[in-house]
């Protein structure tokens, strides 16, 4: 239960930063004069990945400087960041790359906030440079998500509560965790879809025993969103096939990977 409650406390941390650097940027957006509701909202949009960047950045600062100086823990150990082969990221990555798309054909007709919120701020960034918003969509989803959440859900969530509960139970908890930080970015379906990717990637994480693996498994999940922009208009009956090829592809790749690392512990 202790280890549990820490848990929480991290994620509620978490959030009072995200909401923080909102505000942060909220009063920015009103000290440049900006002064309606809707306004300082659409200024927030615009900023999406800044914000993200930005609070992400502050978040895994903060929880290191807490791991190292308070409680005086080497975070390489605490937070599992062990190398691995190159050959231990091909099979995972490939197959949660499969996944992801598979979910991203089965939700295709589906809108999702912060699919939304994202098309602003890269249209936004790109009025300022050329190719800028994809810039910062990159460095935002492949970069700085995976590392923030990996740090907190496998990291540190994941690894405090395996410590008094079996581990299976442990993914399950720490993966429905990982779902509800999506919550308010897209509702119930991207709630459903992220905890199934926070599953697979507990699962990479126990038998790798790498938070960096977990992290390269995360961008490759996080690809779909740069190629379904980009792909023509699906029939319903080609998402279906696609889904099926894809989910089946992928859950294949993963019973092999975890028979793989099994055999290997």
């Amino acid at each position: 239960m202790k280890n549990f409650l820490k848990s929480l406390a991290y994620l509620i941390v978490y959030f009072v930063i995200q909401i923080l650097i909102q505000m942060v940027f909220m009063l920015w957006g009103n000290l440049s004069g900006i002064q309606t509701e809707n306004e300082l909202m659409q200024f927030s949009m615009n900023h999406l990945f800044f914000m993200t960047i930005l609070s992400n950045i502050v978040t895994v600062i903060l929880f290191g400087f807490f791991i190292i100086k308070i409680q005086k823990k080497d975070i390489k150990k605490e937070l599992s960041f062990v190398p691995a082969t190159i050959k231990t990221y091909i099979l995972p990555s490939i197959s949660i790359f499969l996944l992801s798309f598979a979910w991203s054909f089965a939700t295709y007709d589906l809108s999702f906030t912060n699919t939304e919120q994202m098309q602003t701020s890269v249209l936004f960034y790109s009025n300022i440079f050329p190719n800028f918003g994809i810039i910062m969509m990159a460095l935002t989803l492949l970069i700085a998500q995976p590392i923030m959440e990996e740090v907190l859900c496998r990291g540190i969530v994941l690894n405090q509560l395996k410590i008094n509960m079996p581990t299976w139970i442990a993914v399950l908890i720490s993966s429905l965790l990982f779902g509800a930080i999506h919550l308010m970015a897209g509702g119930i379906w991207l709630v459903i879809g992220a905890t199934l990717m926070g599953i697979c990637f507990g699962i990479v994480f126990v038998k790798t025993k790498s938070l960096y693996v977990a992290i390269v498994v995360h961008a490759f999940a996080n690809l779909p969103d740069f190629i379904m922009p980009y792909l023509p208009q699906l029939n319903l009956k080609t998402r279906i096939l696609l889904t099926l090829v894809f989910a089946i592809i992928s859950i294949i790749m993963i019973v092999l990977f975890y028979k793989k690392e099994t055999k290997q512990l």
